[in-house]
């Protein structure tokens, strides 16, 4: 997709940045029950946005997706499903590697599209753990700038 922008986020934005969180999440892993989503959302919503340093991909006044960082923690990458493989996640992720030396996330193992994304993104897992909350299976996976 052509005339991606990138900015930061402003508190306007929150509300449409954790719909967007919200559906994506709900697709993606559709082996995680929806109301843990839904419980998740007013923390989202007032706790782990706003200490991120939360970048939304735009083509104009419609945001695509966006990107969470604290730290060198990856924090979330999500992209509005109808705009999925149209080069957007690709734009977030190399955003941040232009910020960024390093960079680690988790993710579900069974999100094996994601897994399949980040790894083509220069990714490597380099743990597994279990997500207290969830019970699931998650790899942590870091890349670093050679």
């Amino acid at each position: 997709m052509k005339n991606i922008q990138i900015h930061k986020i402003q508190e306007k934005d929150i509300p449409e940045i954790v719909d967007i969180w919200y559906e994506v999440s709900l697709q993606a892993h559709s082996f995680i029950p929806g109301n843990y989503w839904k419980a998740n959302k007013e923390q989202m919503m007032n706790k782990y946005i706003p200490m991120s340093e939360t970048y939304k991909a735009t083509n104009g006044q419609q945001v695509l997706g966006f990107i969470s960082l604290v730290d060198e923690y990856l924090a979330a990458v999500f992209v509005k499903s109808e705009f999925q493989g149209m080069g957007i996640g690709s734009s977030l992720i190399n955003h941040a590697k232009n910020h960024r030396n390093s960079l680690q996330l988790k993710l579900f193992c069974k999100n094996k599209k994601s897994v399949s994304f980040y790894k083509s993104k220069g990714f490597s897992v380099i743990a597994r753990s279990k997500d207290e909350e969830t019970g699931e299976n998650e790899f942590v996976m870091q890349w670093h700038n050679t």
